[in-house]
């Protein structure tokens, strides 16, 4: 399971289209299995898809859609029959052959849809943006769904959105796309933990960006001045002495009044605003220098919770911190 990650206009969905054969590339090749298909046109490359908008036939029953494929490639009835239920069963469809598409909910109407990739036993599967308009719960009981699916029946998947959350719950791989062209590739704890670029750090989850100047290596690593005037020194990071860079932290990896704060890079700040989000609780703390850092914390630790307006202290280790060349 592979996902396109990237903002609108990246060329995510343009890449899917490719594959399946809807656009045909200016230059490169396209292999499937190991075949050449540039040339193959789209309904003999054996592929599977999944449309945002489902793409089903309104006037036909979820059974005729999901066997349309089958149809199509003229298999036999019995043969169809069989396939068409087989589909059905492994989407929880099941009781649901006679209805239309207006009689679904929209899981269903999704559900439809997969099976109907799914029928036809194709060697690639591709999602483009499947589950953008389903609401939050059901998109997320869909992604669980849909790994376990995939898992199930084996087929190498290709899955385009925008939603890095999504990306990182369903995929093995994460292909990261900014204007055409790919930042970076790996799995989901390699994009997250170890971003390649600005860019990459900024778009995969939320991030604090300290700016400030690089001002040598030390002991330590990459010495760079933040606005305040406060020094810190970033692990394996470089940058030419003078030149303008972001230190990147995430808000989990910051500590609010640690135990324990030896070995800790330490700031002092006062609680700006707090947003709770159930099973988290995420704090805007004001530091020295006027800048704001994001803090996030785990509720239900029985710990006491800071107050808006309570002094705090951050903490964090000095391997978190990812810097870049300033944008």
């Amino acid at each position: 399971m592979v996902s396109l990650l990237g903002p609108s206009g990246c060329g995510k969905t343009t890449t899917l289209r490719m594959i399946a054969g809807l656009e045909v590339p200016d230059a490169g090749e396209i292999r499937i299995g190991g075949t050449r298909a540039n040339e193959v046109p789209p309904w003999r490359r054996n592929i599977g898809m999944v449309f945002q908008n489902y793409a089903l036939f309104p006037h036909k029953t979820v059974a005729e859609n999901i066997g349309y494929g089958l149809v199509m490639r003229r298999r036999p009835r019995a043969e169809i029959a069989t396939r068409v239920a087989d589909a059905m069963r492994q989407v929880r469809l099941e009781g649901l052959e006679d209805r239309i598409p207006s009689q679904l909910s929209g899981g269903q109407r999704q559900r439809v849809a997969l099976a109907r990739a799914l029928v036809t036993r194709p060697d690639v599967l591709l999602f483009d943006e499947p589950l953008a308009a389903l609401d939050r719960k059901l998109r997320e009981q869909m992604q669980v769904e849909i790994r376990l699916l995939q898992r199930e029946v084996g087929i190498t998947t290709i899955f385009v959105t925008h939603d890095q959350d999504e990306a990182l719950t369903l995929s093995d791989r994460i292909v990261v796309m900014e204007e055409g062209r790919i930042v970076q590739a790996g799995t989901p704890d390699e994009i997250y933990e170890r971003p390649r670029s600005h860019f990459v750090s900024d778009f995969i989850g939320m991030m604090n960006a300290m700016r400030g100047t690089a001002t040598g290596q030390g002991a330590g690593g990459l010495l760079v001045r933040l606005a305040g005037g406060r020094e810190l020194a970033v692990p394996e990071a470089a940058a030419a002495t003078g030149s303008a860079v972001e230190i990147m932290l995430r808000p989990e990896k910051v500590q609010v009044n640690p135990p324990q704060a030896e070995g800790l890079v330490l700031a002092q700040g006062r609680v700006a605003h707090i947003v709770y989000l159930g099973a988290v609780t995420y704090l805007h703390v004001t530091v020295e220098g006027g800048a704001t850092m994001l803090a996030m914390q785990a509720n239900g630790q029985g710990m006491p919770a800071p107050r808006l307006g309570d002094a705090v202290t951050l903490g964090w280790r000095a391997a978190d911190m990812v810097c870049f060349a300033a944008p």
